[in-house]
């Protein structure tokens, strides 16, 4: 490898290490800023609409587009927030319950409850990408979201992995759980569902070949 070769690869990943920090720190203080209950989701898609521009090869002004994601967004992410906030509560109170309740039908109730959690967490992020990408009614974004967890298990162990690597930087190395933790989460569930998106789409591309040759 060439060293001016080298030293765009070096100067590449210092600026993403730096516009993750960036972004997360924006992350934090837009969530505080709303009082954690109104300000999380119109944070969290400002934070990923502005990690999609990036993904995309654009450079725009990092604050100028967090800021304006944030109050383009703020009361419809908030809708989306209630629902998600609505599903993951009942699924909380119902592994509290299962969890206090000893017996056999309690416990394989409990196991299924955590496995439905799984895929909640799947489908919240598939959603919050199709937010950022798609502009569709909230059902068709939780819908659609839902056949891509069934249908796209390759992207979605990568968002397991993702949070189970988030997880584990924020409780061995908080400092690094602090800068970096809601802006990488963000990057693997985009990235993930930008798999996911190609897969479906080439598979529509064959279906439509297959159609024509019909």
């Amino acid at each position: 490898m060439k060293l001016g070769s080298f030293s765009n690869v070096v100067y590449t990943i210092c600026d993403w290490i730096a516009r993750l920090a960036y972004i997360n720190l924006l992350w934090i203080l837009f969530t505080l800023s709303g009082f954690i209950v109104f300000g999380f989701f119109p944070a969290t898609i400002a934070m990923l609409a502005t990690l999609r521009q990036f993904i995309r090869g654009n450079h725009p002004t990092v604050f100028q587009t967090f800021w304006h994601y944030y109050k383009k967004e703020f009361f419809n992410s908030n809708k989306l927030g209630i629902v998600i906030t609505a599903i993951g509560f009942i699924l909380f109170v119902n592994i509290r319950f299962l969890h206090l309740t000893s017996n056999d039908m309690s416990s394989l109730l409990f196991y299924s409850s955590i496995i439905m959690s799984g895929m909640y967490i799947l489908i919240i992020s598939y959603t919050l990408a199709s937010y950022v990408e798609f502009d569709q009614p909230l059902g068709t974004h939780l819908k659609n979201a839902l056949l891509i967890t069934i249908s796209s298990p390759i992207p979605s162990l990568f968002i397991i992995f993702g949070f189970t690597a988030v997880y584990f930087a924020v409780t061995y190395l908080s400092g690094a759980g602090f800068f970096f933790s809601g802006s990488i989460l963000g990057l693997v569930i985009l990235s993930s569902s930008n798999i996911a998106y190609k897969k479906i789409a080439k598979k529509q591309g064959q279906f439509r070949n297959q159609a024509e040759v019909s």
